[in-house]
């Protein structure tokens, strides 16, 4: 018995367990369509709504493939087909510069992103450029060593190996090589997507019931003002799951789509500030020089539920 446990003791000291891996638990799969793959730790998972993703998580998309990813800051990415998307870091600022930030690593691939306004930073590398984003609405399409990014709202910075340049809203700049310059290259969005909802005030219905709300997509021509003929589908980005959108919505030979949404009740949670932010996106890296569409909803909140500052008028002090 005396020799066993000497012996244990001995292979303990030769090969000690592994230490515990701390799981990092940032974000997760909001929807799918198509294949979906995610690498973690040398195995691939089936993507799948509703699944946690880590850091180090590879998500990957086939042919005609799709996914949303949701993180905890409320920033939501649309990953495209043949895309290979890393989320490298994402961590919780605390103390005097409490927000989030991520670190991502597109490979190879398109995405769309929409990135919650003072509450995070993020950056993103590819092998031709990094990406510096605070909030904004931006698309990225990266192959072939060449990088193609078009920006409808916010601000990002973009750095090659010879050049750092800031994109302002409403610009595309396309063909970023790893070297060289391309300021040359930054080009007013040419078209947009507008949603116009038929009456942006809307109803919450009561337990048991359902109102709807009808929008007009168009895609227009932003110098002239006017339609354009411009097909594709359309991903629409919201932060409440009481509005729901057909689950495929695409523009017809026109550009044109009408869309009917339904609105389910509310809960006390659900109500807020009385309003909801809705932006459109035409799909696909076909699409970046397509510019996204916001609108914006209202509706009443019950007295009750209504949030109500009081400030001193001595100190200054909100409570």
């Amino acid at each position: 018995m005396r020799k066993l446990i000497l012996f244990v003791i001995l292979v303990s000291f030769l090969f000690p367990p592994s230490p515990a891996v701390a799981i990092n638990a940032v974000a997760s799969i909001k929807s799918t369509i198509g294949e979906v793959k995610i690498q973690r730790l040398r195995r691939n998972i089936p993507g799948r709504k509703g699944l946690i993703l880590n850091d180090q998580d590879v998500v990957i998309t086939g042919s005609n493939a799709k996914a949303t990813i949701l993180f905890r800051d409320g920033s939501e990415i649309r990953l495209f087909q043949n895309t290979k998307f890393t989320i490298e870091k994402s961590e919780e600022l605390k103390g005097s510069q409490r927000g989030f930030f991520n670190n991502f690593l597109l490979k190879a691939g398109s995405f769309w992103g929409k990135f919650t306004k003072n509450r995070q930073k993020t950056v993103i590398v590819t092998p031709t450029a990094t990406c510096g984003i605070k909030g904004t609405s931006v698309a990225f399409s990266e192959r072939n060593g060449v990088l193609d990014v078009s920006l409808s709202s916010g601000l990002i910075e973009l750095e090659n190996e010879d050049e750092k340049v800031e994109l302002k809203p409403g610009k595309i700049v396309k063909g970023i090589t790893r070297s060289g310059t391309f300021k040359d290259k930054i080009e007013d969005l040419p078209f947009r997507l507008m949603m116009k909802p038929d009456n942006s005030k809307i109803k919450i219905p009561t337990p048991g019931n359902q109102e709807e709300i009808d929008f007009t997509l168009q895609v227009i021509n932003v110098k002239t003002q006017q339609n354009i003929s411009r097909r594709g589908d359309v991903f629409f980005s919201l932060r409440t799951n009481k509005i729901k959108f057909p689950e495929k919505i695409s523009l017809n030979e026109r550009g044109y789509a009408r869309v009917t949404a339904t609105v389910d009740p509310f809960q006390k949670s659900d109500y807020g500030d009385g309003r909801i932010e809705i932006t459109a996106v035409i799909e696909g890296e076909q699409s970046l020089d397509v510019g996204t569409a916001q609108t914006l909803l209202t509706y009443d909140v019950p007295e009750k539920l209504r949030k109500v500052i009081r400030i001193d008028a001595n100190t200054g002090q909100v409570d």
